[in-house]
């Protein structure tokens, strides 16, 4: 069994380190990470220096919170892991703050048990009545640039904002169906966090190269990394293969859980300590989120509970 985990960085290289180390002992797993290219790499070559099987990301773009820019990241590093010569079992997608709360062995047991799944739920948004639904495509959205990095003035914003307004006018009827080549395709929603077979990571790239009008329509719409892959899976027969489909929505991601245990009561919430109770209770192979300083001791009591056994040379068993 062997597992690539993409991870998109952007802040906190020592909890990206601290991550690789802890998954890349094992010598089935292998990491590729994209390093924001507003942010500075230099920290992040240091604190990963050394780490085995850890590779840079061969394109870095500008990653912007709630745009298109993260699934472009995403693809660059499935491409990239695609050409390793004999690929991967599964493709495991990381948030940089993530952290798992199993042992290596624990996560490779889960996925040998559950070989052939996909992990990727995902909710079906077109034609909702639900305004927080129906917002997602109905509203112009776009958020690829630096406007929303620096403060701004009123005057400023007012004209964001009439902008946005203005081009509305050509989504405020959608109806959350995408069409290309005569295909029509529903839009679906869940959570950013999943993974999939190397036979679904393909045919996600294979549809990323394949359909330019999809892509553009879903550069202009809420949160597309929420969106994006989620609609291309459950308007395909791998929908079948997912551990569940055809789910009903429901709002704050509460069940929209791939493999990451997190809070989202209005946002999500850095886990501490006093959450390993509950963190461990829970089935998930990762946690979201936690960041150094604050859960450091949250960390070490993870990492005290699901040590691997270790055997002579330092490789996991």
């Amino acid at each position: 069994m062997k597992i690539a985990f993409l991870n998109l960085c952007h802040t906190d290289p020592d909890i990206v380190a601290r991550c690789a180390k802890k998954l890349l002992s094992h010598t089935g797993f292998d990491m590729y990470v994209h390093v924001d290219m507003k942010s500075d790499i230099a920290p992040f070559e240091e604190a990963l220096s050394g780490i085995p099987r850890l590779y840079y990301a061969q394109e870095r773009h500008k990653v912007y919170w709630g745009g298109f820019s993260a699934v472009r990241a995403t693809m660059g590093m499935m491409k990239q892991a695609l050409q390793s010569p004999g690929g991967y079992d599964y493709y495991v997608l990381l948030q940089n703050m993530d952290y798992p709360t199993r042992s290596n062995e624990d996560i490779i047991r889960f996925f040998r048990d559950n070989a052939g799944k996909e992990f990727i739920r995902g909710c079906l948004i077109a034609r909702t009545r639900d305004w927080h639904y129906a917002k997602k495509y109905k509203i112009y959205n776009s958020r690829d640039d630096d406007f929303y990095l620096t403060k701004r003035s009123k005057p400023r914003m007012y004209m964001r904002y009439a902008h946005m307004l203005l081009r509305s006018a050509r989504t405020i009827f959608s109806r959350g169906v995408v069409n290309e080549n005569g295909e029509n395709f529903d839009l679906y929603y869940g959570a950013a966090q999943w993974a999939v077979t190397q036979e679904l990571a393909r045919y996600l790239v294979g549809f990323y190269d394949a359909h330019p009008k999809f892509n553009r329509t879903m550069e202009h719409i809420q949160f597309p990394d929420e969106e994006y892959f989620h609609t291309i899976v459950h308007n395909s027969e791998f929908k079948y293969r997912c551990v569940r489909h055809d789910e009903p929505p429901e709002r704050w991601l509460v069940n929209w859980r791939n493999l990451h245990f997190f809070d989202y009561p209005k946002e999500i919430a850095v886990m501490t300590e006093n959450d390993f109770t509950r963190i461990m209770a829970d089935d998930a192979l990762f946690v979201r989120k936690v960041r150094t300083g604050l859960s450091d001791k949250l960390l070490d009591m993870i990492d005290a509970a699901t040590r691997d056994a270790v055997i002579e040379g330092g490789t996991t068993l």
